[in-house]
């Protein structure tokens, strides 16, 4: 694991981003986090197009479940499969508390690359 990693990223600066641009940034973001999780997995598991079509189709009820599973498999990559970290991410989802969610797994992502700063 490196702190090179081009999956790392910044938190907070991706929080500003996100409110500076009414949450659009946001859509960056879950894409940056789909590649970073098909790199992680050494599979293309996961796919921006899917999820954005799926979510559209589904008035978001897709995105709920999109970011249990992106929480489930990034507790099991972290060695804690036991985890409720995904049913928390699922609970913020439900709330509209998405960002937040998303914050939560691009944290899990930089402490996989060995970065535990925000």
């Amino acid at each position: 694991m490196n702190k090179t990693s081009p999956h790392v990223r910044s938190i907070v600066g991706d929080l500003i981003f996100t409110v500076l641009t009414f949450g659009l940034f946001n859509i960056y973001v879950q894409y940056v986090q789909i590649q970073a999780l098909n790199d992680m997995l050494k599979q293309k598991k996961y796919s921006f197009v899917k999820w954005a079509f799926f979510t559209i189709i589904t008035f978001g009820l897709y995105h709920i479940y999109h970011e249990y599973r992106i929480g489930r498999d990034l507790a099991i990559l972290l060695g804690h499969p036991e985890s409720f970290s995904p049913y928390l991410q699922v609970l913020l989802t439900c709330f509209a508390l998405h960002v937040v969610a998303d914050a939560i797994q691009q944290s899990e992502i930089n402490e996989y690359f060995g970065v535990h700063s925000l």
